[in-house]
């Protein structure tokens, strides 16, 4: 069972992925080619990744599928961080559920959850 939850630990830290959005502004910022952004056209945000961007089209990679958006239908743009505080969180918390899983599973083997009161 120990080795069970250091698996568990491990694989969750190798494989989450803790990254944030941060809003950016088209005019002050340069958009970077591979990089991950979240676009807006309407009201629906898409996970998209730039693929190239000029003055008047930008073109990114949705689903696979590289799209052609005029620049002007961009209403909002927003660019892919690591968050190295969300990490650790994650990580902390992921550990401290093993370690109440894990008292709790050692509790129940030595007979605490059968406990009752004497004279009972």
């Amino acid at each position: 069972m120990k080795n069970s939850i250091i698996y568990f630990i491990i694989i969750s830290f190798l494989f989450q992925s803790c990254y944030t959005y941060k809003a950016i502004d088209l005019k002050e910022t340069q958009l970077v080619v591979g990089e991950n952004y979240k676009i807006r056209q309407d009201t629906k945000f898409t996970k998209a990744e730039l693929k190239s961007a000029n003055d008047s089209i930008t073109t990114f990679v949705i689903k696979n599928h590289p799209v052609n958006i005029p620049t002007s239908q961009l209403k909002e743009i927003k660019v892919q961080k690591f968050s190295t505080l969300k990490t650790i969180g994650l990580i902390l918390s992921l550990g401290l559920v093993a370690v109440t899983v894990y008292g709790a599973i050692e509790m129940s083997d030595f007979g605490f959850g059968d406990f009752t009161f004497p004279g009972n």
